[in-house]
Order: C-alpha cells, then sequence, then structure tokens
C-alpha cells in the first residue's frame, strides 16, 4: 500500500510518468534486466554493408551492421550533420529492402562519421541508441521481436516465427539474392549478456 500511495504521489506531483523506454530484454529468462545485470563480452563477429536504395530509385546508401536481422523494423537511416558525402541526401528517403517501407534520411549528432559507411539503420525498438535517435526524430517504433527473440508479425511473413539467428541468416541471403550485399567484414565488438 505505501508503495502504491507513493507512486501515485509522485506521479500526481508530476515528478514521474508513463512511458514507452527500451529495456535490456533476456529471451532465456523471460525477463528484464537492469544496467548491472548485462554483462558485456568482446566478441568475434562480422560487420555486413548492405545497399539501401533511395526510393526515387537514383542511387543508393551502403549501411553497415552487426545485426542484419534488426534491419525489417528499421525505420530511418541516420548521418552526421558534418558529413559532407551525405548532404544532398539528408532529407530523402530510402526504400528498406525486404520490407518495401519507405524511410527518411537525417541527420544526428550520434553518428560516427568513421564507423562503417557513415550511415547508421535506425531500430528504435532494437537498439537503446537507436531509440534516443527515434525520439528525437518522431520515427515509428516497430517492435519486431516476441519476448522469446522470435520474430512477430510486424515483419513479412516468410519471417515471421523464426529465431532472431534464422532471420539473420535468411535476411542475409535474401539481401545477397537481390544483388544488396556490398560486403562483410570481420569485427569484434561489445556484446551484452545476461547475468543471469
Amino acid at each position: 500500500k505505501a508503495v502504491l500511495e507513493v507512486f501515485v504521489r509522485l506521479y500526481n506531483d508530476g515528478l514521474i510518468y508513463r512511458g514507452e523506454r527500451i529495456i535490456n530484454w533476456d529471451p532465456s529468462g523471460q525477463t528484464a534486466l537492469s544496467d548491472e545485470e548485462v554483462i558485456h563480452k568482446d566478441t568475434k563477429g562480422f560487420l555486413w554493408h548492405f545497399k539501401y536504395p533511395l526510393s526515387d530509385e537514383s542511387d543508393h546508401l551502403i549501411v553497415a551492421t552487426t545485426r542484419p536481422e534488426t534491419m525489417l523494423g528499421d525505420t530511418g537511416v541516420a548521418v552526421n550533420p558534418k558529413d559532407k558525402r551525405y548532404t544532398k541526401l539528408v532529407g530523402k528517403s530510402v526504400l528498406l529492402p525486404i520490407v518495401n517501407r519507405e524511410i527518411p534520411i537525417f541527420t544526428d549528432d550520434f553518428v560516427d562519421m568513421e564507423f562503417g559507411t557513415g550511415c547508421v539503420k535506425v531500430t528504435p525498438a532494437h537498439d537503446p541508441n537507436d531509440f534516443d535517435m527515434g525520439e528525437r526524430k518522431k520515427l515509428d517504433i516497430i517492435n519486431i521481436f516476441h519476448p522469446n527473440a522470435k520474430l512477430n508479425a510486424n515483419v513479412p511473413k516468410r519471417y515471421e516465427g523464426l529465431d532472431r539467428f534464422e532471420a539473420r541468416k535468411k535476411v542475409i541471403e535474401e539481401l545477397d539474392s537481390l544483388g544488396l550485399l556490398e560486403k562483410i567484414e570481420d569485427y569484434e565488438h561489445s556484446v551484452g549478456y545476461s547475468e543471469r
């Protein structure tokens, strides 16, 4: 009763609010994790480079990602405002491969011009930095996963129900078959694992 009383009082005083936020989720344990319960380990993986065609079909952008399956939930592509390579493309849009959703190209200071190609695919539902960019740019938030990390109905039917690793393989194969796989490079990065 005391906890309920305090939360209601804090809410009524405008000191807390309820809103959607991105959290750490353990699909094996089916539980939320605090930041302290996530152990980051340097992990060998890959950085896949994919072409995202411009909506007007005049050209394409190349994005680099360690998690290709999340592209099914992309709602934007970000570039650094100081990056002259992409100035003429800001405000245009790309046609998201496989999903065929038109998504905007925008600028955000968060983007590291030196990482990958300088173009960042933005998936607000599945990455904390992307969530923040999505909030700033008022992008749609499309959750593509069930709590068990299988793909849900927000993806094309042929991907629905696949485990995230199966989906990754299938996305890479499909993008390759469409001629949109630019290159793959070895990449070591920090990956979060559940302490539990």
